[in-house]
Parts: C-alpha cells; structure tokens; sequence
C-alpha cells in the first residue's frame, strides 16, 4: 500500500463522518461481568452488570448478607408511590440509591441465565430485623404475567410468608391476575404483588409506619404476614438476588 494512504486510512478508522460533516466518534465496547457476584464489589453501590446482551444498572448490596447481591426492591420510606400500574412494575420505577422497584422485565431477565437464590431482609421501627432466604428463585415471562415459577428451600427468621404465592403471576392495580372471585387483590390490599386469594404478604403494600389498628387498613401495609403480622407495616425492606455460579 502506497504509503501516502496511511494517514487517511488512519483517520477513516478513528473517526466516522455524517452527511453534515460532524464526527462521530466510534462507539467504545466494554466488558461487563454477568452479575454482582461475579463483579463482587467491596462496597455496596450502583454497577453496571451485563445479563445477555443488556446492560443493566443496578444495586450491588455488599453488606446485608455479604457481597453479591442484585437488589430487586428496597423500601425505606414513604417518599416514593408503590400503588402503581403494570406499565410502571414491568419497567420499573424509583431511585436505585433509594426507593424502587427494579422491574419485572429485567428481574426476568436477571433469573433467566443463571440459577439465583432470593433473600429478603425486613427491619421494623424497634430497630429489629429478620430475614427470609430461599435458594432457588425463578421468574416467568410476561406471557406468564411474571409468575413465580421456581421457589426454592426457605430458612431464616422472619418465616415463610412467600411459599403461598408461588405459581401466582404478578397483580396490580389495572392488571387483574390473581385467583379470588371476590376482586382485585391489589385494589383492595394498595399494593402490587403475586397475589393468590389473596396474601401472605404485600412488600409492595402502602407504607404505614409500623403498628396499624384500622380494620379498614388489615395487610393494605408492607406486610410480611409470618413476622408481625398483617397489622404491621415494616420500616425498610430489601429483596435480593443472587447468582448461584
């Protein structure tokens, strides 16, 4: 090749031009680990994870119950509006430094390739904590409505208040999928949930702020039956996956 030629092609490789004469810089590819685990940060924080061929942003939680987690779903306080459409839960909505739901779209996504155990942690208004931990956790697709299809062993300290939604695909407000005949379990409990007929729990429930005596307002809270109650609205509420590879 003439060596008069190199500098142009140089430029051709480097640069690519528009009909405008602007440049546009060639798009720069980066290598993204598959999760959290295998990112494996010391400190908990927003990353950056490749599941497929999506990038996603997400919360890595280093220091609930060790490092690895993808956070799903984090309550801690009344700031942000849980009682949402289906358009809002399957895209997701909040701030991932904060309150937020991360979408069921991408926690499909996020169990599809790699098996993932589930952990949730509850905190109440006493300062006291408990945790519910299954090992196996798996999320249909949307022509299943995002139906829990795999739930595994359950240990912890909080029982077991999500066993008796499994199978149940995902209800809210405008989406009525759950099995009672006598209406929307989202509707009446202000949540969005994988309701059955209706609850064992709603983590997704209307932030009271602990003890409730209302009748009118029973499991309507962020409720985790097995623990406090259904009169009982927990102060923060964690929902972990993690990569079992």
């Amino acid at each position: 090749m003439n060596s008069t030629w190199l500098p142009l092609l140089a430029l051709v490789l480097l640069h690519v031009y528009v009909a405008n004469g602007d440049i546009v810089e060639p798009e720069t590819y980066k290598n993204y680990y598959s999760s959290c685990k295998a990112l494996n940060p010391k400190k908990s924080g927003i990353q950056k994870i490749q599941v497929g061929q999506d990038i996603l942003e997400v919360y890595c939680e280093s220091k609930i119950a060790g490092r690895g987690w993808v956070v799903i779903q984090r309550r801690v306080s009344a700031e942000e509006n849980f009682f949402r459409n289906w358009t809002s839960y399957e895209n997701g909505f909040g701030n991932l430094k904060g309150n937020f739901f991360l979408g069921l779209k991408k926690i499909k996504h996020i169990t599809t390739p790699e098996p993932q155990e589930l952990y949730i942690h509850l905190e109440d208004f006493q300062g006291k904590s408990a945790y519910a931990y299954y090992d196996r956790f798996t999320l249909g697709d949307v022509y299943s409505n995002y139906s829990i299809i795999q739930l595994g062993a359950y240990t912890g300290t909080a029982g077991d208040s999500l066993s008796y939604h499994l199978y149940q695909p995902f209800s809210t407000f405008d989406r009525d999928n759950d099995f009672w005949p006598e209406g929307n379990c989202a509707v009446t409990y202000m949540g969005a949930w994988w309701y059955r007929d209706c609850l064992g729990s709603n983590l997704n429930g209307a932030y009271l702020g602990g003890n409730y005596t209302d009748s009118e307002l029973f499991a309507k809270g962020v409720t985790w039956g097995s623990w406090h109650g259904f009169s009982y609205s927990y102060k923060t509420v964690t929902i972990m996956l993690r990569s079992q590879w």
